[in-house]
């Protein structure tokens, strides 16, 4: 009844958020791979991307017309197996009744429910590291050799998702912590098995060096992390600072101030379960407080399975006072039902954190007036041969038009990215332009820098917030 649940509530309006930068840039690799196997099957490494979400996503690109609601539905099947896999967890800690609180607060908690709806790697990460967690779990209970199997596997395909999973493997150890008797001898076999599935899953990740992209994933990733000089300065407190601040705060956003208390060890029958989860989270976050240079919320999703799980025990715990649990539920669903109603009929004024509100809905980043774009090019071009500029090179623009022009009937339609800011329209451009009828600049309003006669704007498609907008001109050569 749950798995029905979350399906009709991510399955509902699923695009009503514009394409985002980086869901264009994963569709577009899909595609590639699609038009040539043996070229583009390892390509997203060459930007520092891992490609098992691209690779999950081919299938589903040939099936449906509508590509970028084919490539969330991949995310939101992958959420529903997330679903399972914190009620497994949940029942192998045995606490049954919140394995159903659990899968609920997975359901509509809107950080786990806005990802589980968009075409990016953070869901595919949440999912593998999970069901590594589970086996994990029955690792510390299972002297059998299949559950390291099993660890090993999902840990190689969380580091598939994104590299970001090698940050986990401290709180697998962590979860010894959850035997009733810990000795020196638990601690040594334990670690012993855990070390051993990730020593496999390594392995496995270290055999993909002999593809000539591999060393891309960590040179472009390092962009993202604190260089050392600053690491080694004190300059290092205000980064800690700046971090623990902003992800305290995105936490705050999408967890809410309820769920993060009762992911607190309070209750004194579960306060030794809770307190490895709490802290679990908390060893997650932390060499992203430390390292992280460009952070961005999603980045803290996979911490959302510890607060979550540890919430649905003190839910469970509250049973005893059954009045208490039914407000404290309320107080759940009242911010999120909110949230779930913007994201289907107000997307626009959807309750994001700042961050997040400006790379979804008002810089370049957002796709507005994409759709809208394209529409606008496929009715040239029924009669006309249509050449069109756009801003950028890769992201939303010029990917998020040649996604949807993918598989369709293109003779009369070309498209190029120029760079940006848009100074002028380059040579190489109009060599080819000159053969067709129109030439179409689409670029966003804040990074136009050529004088256009306003007669020439086409169309314009505004984002919220009074941020720019998406414009088509006409242009012609000089």
């Amino acid at each position: 009844m749950l798995l029905v649940l979350y399906f009709v509530l991510h399955l509902f309006k699923l695009n009503s958020l514009p394409v985002f930068a980086d869901e264009s840039i994963y569709i577009r690799w899909s595609q590639l791979i699609i038009d040539d196997f043996a070229r583009y099957l390892f390509y997203p490494m060459n930007d520092g991307k891992t490609p098992l979400l691209m690779w999950l996503t081919v299938p589903f690109l040939k099936i449906f017309n509508d590509q970028l609601y084919a490539a969330r539905l991949v995310s939101v099947l992958i959420g529903s197996l997330s679903v399972l896999s914190i009620f497994l967890i949940l029942r192998q800690l045995k606490f049954k009744k919140a394995a159903y609180f659990g899968m609920f607060l997975v359901i509509i908690s809107p950080f786990t429910f806005f990802y589980h709806r968009l075409a990016l790697t953070d869901a595919l990460l949440l999912l593998n590291l999970s069901l590594t967690y589970f086996f994990v779990l029955k690792i510390n209970q299972k002297k059998q050799f299949w559950p390291i199997l099993g660890a090993a596997l999902f840990f190689f395909l969380a580091i598939l998702s994104k590299t970001p999973a090698l940050l986990f493997m401290p709180i697998f150890y962590l979860s010894i912590f959850f035997e009733d008797k810990i000795s020196l001898k638990l601690l040594w076999q334990k670690g012993l098995r855990i070390s051993l599935a990730l020593l496999l899953a390594g392995l496995a990740f270290y055999s993909l060096r002999v593809i000539p992209l591999f060393t891309q994933l960590f040179a472009v990733g390092g962009n993202f992390l604190q260089d050392r000089s600053t690491l080694l300065s004190a300059e290092i407190w205000q980064v800690i600072l700046r971090n623990s601040s902003f992800f305290s705060a995105q936490l705050l956003q999408y967890l809410g101030p309820v769920v993060l208390i009762l992911a607190l060890p309070l209750f004194k029958q579960s306060r030794k379960q809770q307190t490895v989860l709490f802290l679990s989270a908390l060893v997650f976050l932390a060499p992203l407080i430390l390292l992280g240079k460009i952070v961005y919320p999603r980045y803290i999703l996979p911490s959302s399975l510890f607060f979550l799980s540890s919430a649905a025990i003190s839910l469970q715990n509250l049973g005893k006072h059954k009045l208490l649990q039914a407000l404290v539920v309320f107080l759940i669903i009242l911010p999120s039902s909110n949230f779930l109603y913007k994201a289907y009929f107000n997307v626009d004024q959807l309750s994001l954190s700042k961050a997040d509100r400006e790379q979804f809905l008002e810089e370049w980043s957002s796709g507005h007036g994409i759709k809208e774009a394209v529409d606008l090019i496929k009715e040239l071009a029924k009669e006309q041969k249509v050449a069109v500029a756009t801003e950028g090179y890769f992201g939303t623009l010029p990917d998020g038009i040649l996604l949807n022009l993918h598989n369709q009937n293109v003779e009369n339609i070309y498209v190029e990215g120029i760079g940006q800011p848009v100074r002028n329209i380059p040579e190489s451009f109009w060599l080819k332009a000159r053969e067709f009828d129109r030439q179409l600049l689409i670029v966003n309003s804040h990074r136009l820098q050529l004088k256009l006669p306003q007669s020439q704007l086409l169309a314009s498609f505004c984002r919220p917030n009074q941020a720019p907008c998406l414009e088509v001109w006409e242009i012609k050569e000089d």
